[in-house]
């Protein structure tokens, strides 16, 4: 049985391999075994599985850069957890490294990779993602009320219901950013086509609704209106996304190709310098 949330470890019962050879100098086949032994000593009661405590660990060792460290592990551990179950298996902990992996074939120097790299960019890459998301979502909706702002006092006296359609199709809508925004973007859609249960038995039950909601077509234009700008928020996100990895993967190559020309300049002068040692031996 797993420890409860927030039991704590002795300082020797968790530590991922420090030789060099076994987190460093991989090749992508060494460094999915790798991560097989990482989740193995991650598994400190040897369960089989890894909690959020556990987890938490492999994090604070691996030196993930966390901004806020109780909502970020809960965005990471949720998000590896595809089965919601409130652990993760060996297949739910590895699936999530092979992007990266992945990428770094691509630009590797002599075929090798470093496998806390690899945990690093992962976890980094997810917290960008769902940060890049919270902050397209509260835009979005707030230019949405912009979008509205001709008709909006004809068809609002407030905007209570605004916060609480917020939460319901937004905070509320799962435990990570990827189940939260499938969950918003649904809500949205049939919002726009009138046919949203939720905002039906708010309309009729709510006080806030019934007291501002002047015209209920308001609520699918405005619907719409922040359907359209989020669409156009995750489509920036993305462009912005493969222009930064095409530039990384750019630099990658000039920075492989750059040793790889250090090192055959390196190679010449050496031989150059033993032909001139021997040929000065034999003129004295």
């Amino acid at each position: 049985m797993a420890p409860p949330r927030g039991a704590a470890f002795a300082s020797d019962s968790f530590k991922l391999i420090r030789r060099k050879s076994s987190v460093s100098d991989l090749t992508p086949e060494l460094t999915r075994r790798a991560l097989l032994d990482a989740f193995s000593e991650a598994d400190a009661d040897h369960s089989g599985f890894v909690d959020r405590t556990e987890f938490t660990l492999v994090l604070t060792n691996i030196g993930v850069e966390l901004k806020n460290p109780a909502d970020d592990i809960d965005e990471l551990f949720a998000t590896m957890d595809l089965d919601a179950d409130g652990s993760l298996d060996v297949g739910e902990f590895i699936a999530k490294f092979q992007p990266a992996i992945n990428r770094k074939t691509l630009t590797l120097v002599m075929g090798k990779m470093d496998l806390d790299a690899i945990m690093r960019e992962t976890f980094d890459t997810m917290l960008a993602d769902a940060r890049d998301q919270r902050t397209a979502v509260n835009r979005s909706f707030m230019q949405a009320r912009e979008d509205c702002e001709e008709f909006f006092s004809k068809k609002f006296l407030g905007s209570k219901w605004r916060m609480k359609l917020f939460d319901e199709f937004y905070t509320n809508g799962g435990k990570n950013s990827a189940s939260r925004l499938a969950h918003l973007r649904a809500s949205l859609g049939t919002a726009c086509q009138g046919k949203n249960k939720w905002v039906a038995n708010a309309l009729a039950a709510d006080a806030d609704f019934q007291r501002e909601v002047l015209d209920k077509d308001g609520i699918r234009e405005f619907a719409d209106k922040w359907l359209a700008r989020l669409e156009a928020e995750m489509v920036d996100i993305s462009v912005k996304r493969l222009h930064s990895s095409a530039s990384d993967t750019c630099s990658s190559l000039v920075s492989t190709e750059g040793t790889r020309t250090s090192s055959h300049e390196a190679f010449a002068a050496s031989s150059l310098a033993g032909e001139f040692t021997r040929l000065t031996a034999v003129a004295s």
